[in-house]
C-alpha cells in the first residue's frame, strides 16, 4: 500500500482502505487532477471578479433619482450663444435681406421683414441725421457685417435678460451663422465693434473676454488707424 506524505501518493493503493473516524480526515487529491482543474478554477475566479467590478462601477456611475444624463459639450467651434439658455422668446430662422450697420440688419421671417439689433455689440456709427461726424471704423464694421451676413439664413437667438423687442420696434437677438458661430463673437474677436456694456446680458463676461483679446492683439478698432481705447468714446474717422 502506498504511503501518504505531504498530500501525494508514492504508489497505487493495493490494500484495504484504512478505517477510522471520518471527521477531520484529510483526503489528498492527485496533483494531476488539480492541474487539470486549474484553468476552470481560474476562469470561474476571473468571472466572479469581473462581475463584482461591474456591480461597483454600475453603482458609481448610475444617475441618481431624478437626474438626467448630461450630453457632451459642443465642439469649440460652436459659439456659446448658439446654446443659449431657454428663454420665453422664440428662436427662429431668418433670411438676411440687408445689412444696415455693423450691428443692425434687416431680416425676413415667415415672409415679414423686421429689423434686428444684434445683441452684445455696439458698432461705430456713420455720419447721418444724428451724427455730424462718423466714428472711426464705421465703414470697416459695415463691410465686415455685409460680407458675413448678407444673403445668409441665420438663427435669431434671444437673450433671457432682455425683452424680445426694444423701444424702437427692433427685434433684440443674437445672429447665429449656419456654421453655428455667433456674429457677435466673430465681430468682437475681429475688433470691428465694441462690447455692449449698457445691457446686463447673459454672456457679458464672454464678450468682455473676446474684446480684451482683440485689444491685446490690436485688431480692428484697437490698432491703427483708430487706436481706440476701451471704455472711452471712439475717435472720429470713417
Amino acid at each position: 500500500m502506498g504511503t501518504h506524505a505531504g498530500g501525494q501518493f508514492d504508489g497505487p493503493v493495493t490494500g484495504p482502505r484504512p478505517t477510522g473516524p471520518t471527521t477531520g480526515t484529510h483526503h489528498a487529491v492527485p496533483v494531476g487532477a488539480w492541474r487539470a482543474r486549474l484553468p476552470l478554477l481560474l476562469a470561474v475566479l476571473a468571472g466572479v471578479v469581473l462581475l463584482a467590478l461591474g456591480l461597483v462601477v454600475g453603482r458609481v456611475t448610475a444617475p441618481g433619482p431624478g437626474t438626467v444624463p448630461v450630453k457632451a459639450t459642443p465642439a469649440a467651434s460652436t459659439s456659446p450663444v448658439s446654446a443659449a439658455p431657454a428663454a420665453s422668446h422664440p428662436t427662429v430662422l431668418a433670411d438676411v435681406v440687408r445689412v444696415d450697420t455693423g450691428d443692425e440688419v434687416m431680416v425676413r421671417v415667415d415672409g415679414a421683414e423686421q429689423t434686428v439689433a444684434i445683441l452684445g455689440i455696439s458698432a461705430p456709427q456713420s455720419a447721418g441725421p444724428e451724427r455730424a461726424t462718423a466714428q472711426c471704423g464705421a465703414n470697416a464694421a459695415l463691410r465686415f457685417a455685409d460680407e458675413r451676413l448678407s444673403g445668409q439664413t441665420v438663427t435669431l437667438v434671444p437673450d433671457p435678460t432682455v425683452p424680445e423687442v426694444d423701444d424702437h420696434g427692433r427685434r433684440l437677438a443674437y445672429v447665429v451663422l449656419p456654421s453655428q458661430l455667433s456674429y457677435t463673437d466673430a465681430a468682437l474677436l475681429a475688433g470691428v465693434v465694441t462690447a455692449d456694456t449698457d445691457r446686463k446680458l447673459w454672456y457679458a463676461p464672454v464678450f468682455a473676454r473676446e474684446q480684451s483679446e482683440a485689444v491685446d492683439a490690436k485688431r480692428g478698432l484697437w490698432g491703427p488707424p483708430c487706436r481706440a481705447t476701451p471704455g472711452r468714446p471712439l475717435p472720429a474717422g470713417s
